[in-house]
């Protein structure tokens, strides 16, 4: 019940998990990632069963900060709004917020974390697109937090105030203000209600001027309504002000009875003409009906809306009622008014048309406002190009490359600030008559003669019946790219291989001198073509392509190159993707190894083996039959120096024994390294004769401890046997068994120092039978460890203490047990000891049957 519950429980959790539409995952105290949601699969590009067990730190572009931030969730219990970067399996990077906490047993113990990566990518281009508005502002823009103080400013707050930004950055608000009192009480009523419009103050910059603003302002909220901050523009009404004085003059010095009014219908000033005209006060009539007039009101009402409708009216006949009762027939002219950002304040209304030629004006000066904030908004030197070739507007940054003011580049000719006016006359021209022209090379050269290679982009703007106005232009400062594209071609040119570029359509961008030899094009035509055209195979050349674009590289990729001649040359294909500075990939480089030369050193190298092969086949057999003609007469030597040290032919003196005794000594050492020899050969060749049957391990343990144990009290050493009940006999070639036992106790009873310790186990391990053989003697130096099976190698402190040995019997040991389906390991430290492991298949050794017409069992 308990288990189905956890069950219950987590699949509850994943549940959640899936649910976040952020990126999701838990991790444990070891940095392993637990469980993950679609959306961190999605982020990553890596499929659930790569990212779970994974470490968390691997799928950000910087692990140590990530590490830290992880490890500060242990130390803090969580973490908010931590910025990091992941990237994706394809490479492109995702900016995020991470935010985690830990989470815990019921006892209170941190089992591991839990953590979203807000993907904070739109919300960074939303904040640099909030940034651009700010300073795009042509009136003193401004950010303020709750608690008042300045979070951000454009550049013309900066002018209206004097103040540096970085001083007003964390400044209080009300600080820059004539009544700090008052523009306390404006910010405290956009906290209240949201917003404030047209609320007077005045700036005071730190020279003493002062600018009459108006504070229009609201509050900012995240999507879940929560208020971050208000955002305010001052519009500076200073000009304002003065207009609305020249404005009542102008309209007090009209014969023509004038009125202005309201988006609510309510009149708003009045000049004397229309005081007279109506017989009313200007007290009156100021905030009555403006309809209330006239003697038809529907239709004076029906003339208002078409006003605030279409924007004005024009001879628009009405009739106006005296407060007499006079009445006086009138064409009404009236436009709305509107602020510089299209807002409609009211209406202005007149007998006399004076308002068309004021629209005209405010709108061309809206367009030129909006048109230089974009060209200011621009990186590139940007220029305005009348149809005569004349400069009618710049940039700043066309002032930098040049060398000269805005003053001076407006109305001067456009073609001679360029090292080539001929050739810039010939883009300007080009332009006019296509309509645009696209990365036409230039160079500009500024006041100092500073020469700036560019790429000229431009195209015509016109006015609503197609008539060319003018030419938009930009001239990009490819300096830095033309090195770059310098420095890589002398890259590509200095390999001796063939070097080629793609984009990412397959498409060949560049190539080497190499490259044109190899396929006997030239570079006009390889430029341009497809690259899988030049290869025998074309379609696994196009599959070696699309592979980098999957993996990101590719290494040493065979295919086979087809010259234009028929001459076919096989190649390894060695390929990366490239890309931009922010991540975006371009195409593919790659190169071309010639390995035609290797493959004829392959094949040379292949038919040396085989030779060398069949030259230690030989040498094997030869080893084997000279073993074999040696024995016999080494096997009489021991007989009958035996039956002279037991005296059969008649006594011998001292001096006769010791001659015999190291006699057999000598030819005893010469058996045993013809046996080894032959034991070495038989291995070698293949044909070592295994007769399988059942074999008692242990029994066969005891009994060789028996036959060493001479040597073993010889130097007084302490053996241990661990053997385990029950075991079963087990199909094996007694011989084998007994060379493999005997080699590894001798070897611990030889290489372990006198009073020492030898322990022998037998036991069962699953389906296997192991016997170990552990003593505490010289141990194998770490350094050689990996060379002990090798044939004929001892280490140096095995060949100090026993000169005789072989070299022979581990690996002859080793070949035996692995060819009959058995293991053979090891663990040693030099000075401590060693243990030999021998691992037998419950299920027998497998019989390997001497090949037809041999009989090496002698």
């Amino acid at each position: 019940m308990e288990k189905i519950k956890a069950t219950g429980v987590e699949q509850y959790a994943h549940s959640i998990i899936e649910a976040s539409l952020d990126p999701f995952l838990t991790i444990n105290i070891e940095g392993k990632v637990m469980d993950v949601n679609e959306a961190t699969i999605k982020v990553t590009g890596a499929n659930r069963q790569e990212l779970i067990g994974a470490d968390f730190f691997d799928y950000f572009t910087e692990p140590q900060k990530a590490r830290e931030v992880y490890q500060r969730v242990f130390k803090e219990g969580s973490v908010t709004n931590y910025p990091l970067t992941i990237h994706h399996k394809s490479g492109s990077l995702i900016d995020v917020l991470f935010n985690a906490s830990v989470y815990k047993d019921e006892a209170g113990k941190v089992l591991g974390v839990s953590a979203v990566a807000r993907d904070v990518t739109e919300s960074k281009k939303v904040l640099f697109y909030a940034r651009s508005v700010i300073e795009a502002g042509l009136d003193p823009m401004i950010t303020i937090s709750p608690e008042g103080k300045v979070t951000d400013v454009n550049e013309a707050k900066i002018k209206i105030t004097g103040v540096s930004r970085e001083k007003l950055i964390g400044s209080d608000f009300i600080a820059y203000f004539t009544d700090p009192a008052k523009a306390l009480e404006g910010y405290q009523q956009v906290f209240k209600e949201g917003f404030i419009r047209e609320y007077p103050l005045v700036i005071r910059h730190i020279s003493g001027k002062l600018t009459d603003v108006l504070f229009n302002a609201s509050v900012y909220k995240d999507d879940k309504g929560n208020v971050f901050g208000m955002i305010a523009a001052l519009r500076d009404i200073t000009e304002s002000k003065q207009a609305l004085f020249y404005a009542r003059s102008v309209i007090e010095a009209g014969l023509d009875p004038m009125i202005t009014i309201s988006p609510e219908g309510k009149v708003t000033d009045v000049n004397e003409a229309k005081v007279r005209i109506t017989g009313v006060a200007r007290e009156k009539i100021i905030g009555s009906d403006f309809i209330s007039y006239f003697t038809d009101p529907d239709e004076a009402l029906q003339g208002y809306k078409q006003v605030f409708k279409e924007g004005f009216i024009r001879e628009y006949p009405l009739v106006i009622r005296n407060a007499s009762g006079n009445l006086t027939d009138v064409l009404f002219n009236a436009s709305v008014y509107k602020d510089d950002e299209g807002n409609v304040f009211g209406m202005i209304a007149a007998l006399r048309d004076v308002t068309a030629q004021k629209k005209i004006e405010e709108k061309l000066h809206e367009t030129s406002a909006y048109a230089q904030s974009l060209i200011e908004a621009s990186l590139d030197p940007l220029f305005i190009i009348s149809p005569e070739g004349k400069v009618t507007g710049v940039n700043h940054a066309t002032e930098e490359i040049t060398g000269v003011t805005r003053e001076w580049l407006i109305d001067s000719d456009f073609s001679k600030y360029f090292t080539d006016s001929h050739k810039a006359r010939d883009s300007y021209r080009q332009v006019l008559k296509e309509g645009e022209v696209r990365n036409y090379p230039l160079a500009v050269h500024d006041a100092s003669g500073k020469i700036t290679d560019v790429s000229f982009n431009a195209s015509a703007y016109k006015d609503a019946v197609g008539t060319v106005k003018g030419i938009f232009a930009t001239a990009r400062d490819v300096t830095e790219a033309k090195k770059l594209s310098l420095y890589a071609r002398s890259i590509i040119e200095a390999s001796r291989d063939p070097f080629i570029t793609n984009d990412t359509e397959g498409k060949i961008l560049d190539v080497n001198e190499a490259t044109i030899k190899i396929v006997g094009i030239p570079r006009e035509k390889i430029i341009g073509s497809d690259f899988a055209n030049y290869f025998t195979e074309a379609k696994k050349a196009r599959e070696a392509y699309e592979q980098v674009f999957k993996l990101g590289s590719i290494s040493d990729y065979p295919l086979t190159i087809k010259s234009q001649d028929g001459q076919l040359t096989d190649i390894l294909y060695n390929a990366s993707l490239y890309k931009d500075d922010k991540g975006t990939v371009l195409g593919v480089t790659g190169v071309a190894r010639d390995n035609t030369l290797a493959q004829q050193v392959t094949k040379k190298n292949e038919a040396i083996n085989k030779e060398l092969r069949s030259l230690d086949v030989a040498k094997d057999e030869f080893v084997s039959i000279a073993s074999h003609q040696l024995r016999s007469p080494l096997t009489a030597i021991k007989g009958y120096t035996g039956m002279l040290l037991d005296q059969d032919p008649g006594p011998i003196n001292d001096k006769q024994r010791e001659y015999l005794t190291e006699m057999k000594h000598a030819n005893d050492r010469m058996i045993e390294l013809i046996s080894a020899l032959l034991d070495v050969s038989r291995v070698d060749l293949g044909v070592f004769v295994f007769n399988p049957e059942p074999v008692d391990f242990v029994k066969a343990t005891k009994d060789i401890l028996v036959e060493i144990e001479e040597s073993i009290k010889k130097k007084k050493l302490d053996v241990k046997t661990t053997f385990e009940d029950g075991i079963p006999a087990v199909q094996a070639d007694p011989k084998i068994v007994r060379m493999v036992v005997q080699n590894l106790l001798t070897n611990a009873v030889k290489y372990t120092n006198d009073e020492g310790k030898i322990s022998v186990g037998v036991k069962k391990d699953n389906s296997s039978l192991i016997i170990s053989v552990a003593d505490t003697g010289y141990g194998i130096p770490e350094n050689v460890q990996s060379k002990i099976f090798t044939k004929m190698f001892r280490a140096d402190n095995a060949r100090a203490n026993d000169p005789d040995g072989t070299g022979l019997g581990l690996y002859i040991v080793k070949e035996t047990i692995e060819k009959t389906g058995g293991k053979i390991w090891f663990e040693s430290k030099e000075n401590q000891g060693t243990t030999f492991y021998v691992s037998i298949p419950l299920e027998g050794m497998k019989k390997k049957i001497v090949r037809e017409g041999e009989d090496l069992k002698a």
